[in-house]
């Protein structure tokens, strides 16, 4: 499962350093040495293993009984916006310009690992984004506490 929370920076050659622990996030032996990147819900990119972005695929966005224009559309932003990146030897990958600027990242990046997913924000953003105060104690009564 993936988890945490990196600051890894964008190098001169617009590659981000997938952190070691969200590689070996799953604990088997294989280091993760590929990931799906796509366009993320809120102005960040989402990343995820390819086993994982096939459930996503086939689970939440390919529907035989919806076969909707809005359906349409989902399919056509998610999937048709990903990429498939290899891992270099240190772990980078390269974001793809049309993801790098949906995102607006520019040097400093923050790596969220979600669970079956890994979200690439800008960091200046995800600052911004970043829940505190009023919504933190929100958080605490939706979960009962």
């Amino acid at each position: 499962m993936f988890m945490g929370e990196y600051r890894p920076s964008l190098d001169e050659k617009g590659r981000v350093a997938i952190p070691i622990k969200l590689r070996k996030a799953f604990g088997d032996d294989a280091i993760i040495d590929r990931l799906i990147v796509t366009y993320g819900f809120e102005k960040c990119i989402m990343a995820y293993r390819q086993e994982d972005w096939k459930e996503f695929v086939k689970q939440r966005l390919i529907n035989a009984t919806d076969s909707t224009p809005r359906n349409a559309l989902m399919v056509r932003y998610f999937v048709g916006g990903a990429y498939d990146c290899e891992l270099d030897k240190q772990g980078r990958i390269i974001i793809p310009t049309h993801l790098k600027e949906h995102a607006g990242i520019k040097k400093d990046v923050t790596v969220l690992g979600l669970y079956n997913r890994i979200e690439i924000w800008d960091s200046a953003a995800y600052s911004q984004y970043k829940p505190s105060g009023d919504k933190l104690s929100d958080f605490a009564k939706d979960l009962g506490f």
